[in-house]
């Protein structure tokens, strides 16, 4: 005999890069014991795996999650993580300075943590005539190999968000991976700073909290950002 099939309720929000209305239901037990598990391996490659997987199972929306933005991604899994498992989180803060080890629980609402940043269209000029066009990254386009260092891996997710140069007669979008890579080895290092000065600005999760320590009774102020300070 079948046994009877429970409805999930069905929720929406905005993504933030575009400001397309998404539907979507809480994760279910399934999905959270694939989110444990990532967690308990502390592999950043697995948890974001399953970040992705868990938001294409719960997003109801026609989209193609793998094309997120990383901000869009933790924004959105921070709002189905609070209707998943609770709006509240408790968090153990601990002094911004090392004269006092007490660690203070906070409780946080999730619905208060909002993206901070300007969201901008990516063109950049790097001399008078000639610009680029770049887009924001997806967890895809950050993936460092076994043996890539972080400027390497940088420079891999550079060359991957090139849309396109462009000047005032063309637009150059016909490349392949190799001509992008020698085509950024030719920048100098002011038009390289423009470049990366991009994703540095790209906007982030992040909410701040001031607490009076109950163990030595000062007050602290910590800024929390990114989707890894709320999984506790």
């Amino acid at each position: 005999m079948a046994l009877p099939s429970i409805s999930a309720p069905e929720f929406t929000t905005t993504l933030p890069s575009t400001g397309q209305e998404i539907t979507y239901r809480p994760f279910l037990v399934k999905e959270e014991k694939i989110l444990l598990m990532a967690l308990e391996g502390e592999d950043t490659k697995e948890i974001n795996s399953a970040i992705l997987k868990i938001l294409k199972n719960c997003i109801i929306s026609d989209v193609d999650v793998d094309k997120f933005s990383t901000f869009d991604v933790e924004y959105l899994f921070l709002r189905l993580r609070g209707k998943s498992v609770g709006e509240k989180v408790e968090l153990k803060i601990g002094h911004s300075h090392d004269k006092c080890a007490h660690r203070t629980e906070i409780e946080v609402d999730l619905d208060e943590v909002q993206l901070v940043g300007e969201i901008k269209d990516g063109k950049t000029m790097l001399t008078d005539t000639i610009g680029v066009k770049l887009r924001y990254p997806a967890l895809g386009d950050i993936k460092a190999g076994p043996k890539q260092d972080a400027a390497d891996a940088m420079y891999n997710m550079i060359t991957n968000c090139i849309e396109y140069i462009y000047d005032a007669e063309e637009v150059y979008a016909d490349f392949t991976k190799k001509e992008m890579q020698d085509w950024i080895g030719t920048l100098n290092s002011a038009q390289f700073k423009k470049v990366t000065q991009f994703f540095e600005d790209m906007p982030k999760l992040s909410h701040t909290i001031t607490w009076t320590c109950p163990e030595c009774g000062e007050e602290d102020t910590i800024v929390l950002e990114g989707l890894d300070s709320f999984f506790t």
